[in-house]
């Protein structure tokens, strides 16, 4: 009987910490889930603060320009020049995806659009009489020197 009794009182021993652990790790999920909820309520409302900065520094740097505070010339510098790096990066990325990028938005615009398809505003093309005269000249020219290069190599 003693067995009995012993493995009786394991069992529930084996019961009652198996249940803490189940109502620890229940308590555990829900603090989980609520300090979730918590910190995505705080990064919107740091989201909305940020997105607030950013309008405030364009409508300054609208305003005033380059003509603005001495403060502010150093940000005003970095955010021309990240801005003319991402120019340079959108150009050659248009590059390899054989799209331009529009000079009103900055945006890709594919071969042969008119208008962008994002702002609307007509785009550029060099006319093709240009490039096409460009590509015959090209063209003459080794022609003419491949011409000149052949005739002494056939004599001899």
């Amino acid at each position: 009987m003693e067995l009995k009794e012993k493995l009786t009182k394991l069992g529930g021993d084996v019961k009652s910490s198996a249940e803490k652990f189940a109502k620890g790790a229940v308590d555990g999920s829900k603090k989980m889930v609520e300090r979730v909820k918590i910190k995505n309520e705080i990064s919107k409302a740091e989201s909305k603060i940020n997105a607030a900065y950013i309008e405030i520094g364009k409508k300054y740097e609208e305003i005033y320009g380059n003509k603005g505070e001495a403060e502010f010339a150093e940000l005003l510098a970095q955010v021309a020049e990240a801005r003319a790096s991402i120019a340079v990066s959108r150009a050659e990325l248009a590059a390899v995806d054989s799209a331009a990028v529009c000079d009103n938005c900055g945006k890709f615009v594919q071969e042969g659009q008119r208008f962008c398809p994002y702002c609307g505003f007509k785009q550029e093309k060099p006319e093709p009489e240009e490039v096409a005269a460009e590509v015959v000249e090209e063209a003459a020219e080794p022609a003419a020197e491949t011409a000149e290069t052949t005739e002494p190599t056939a004599e001899a």
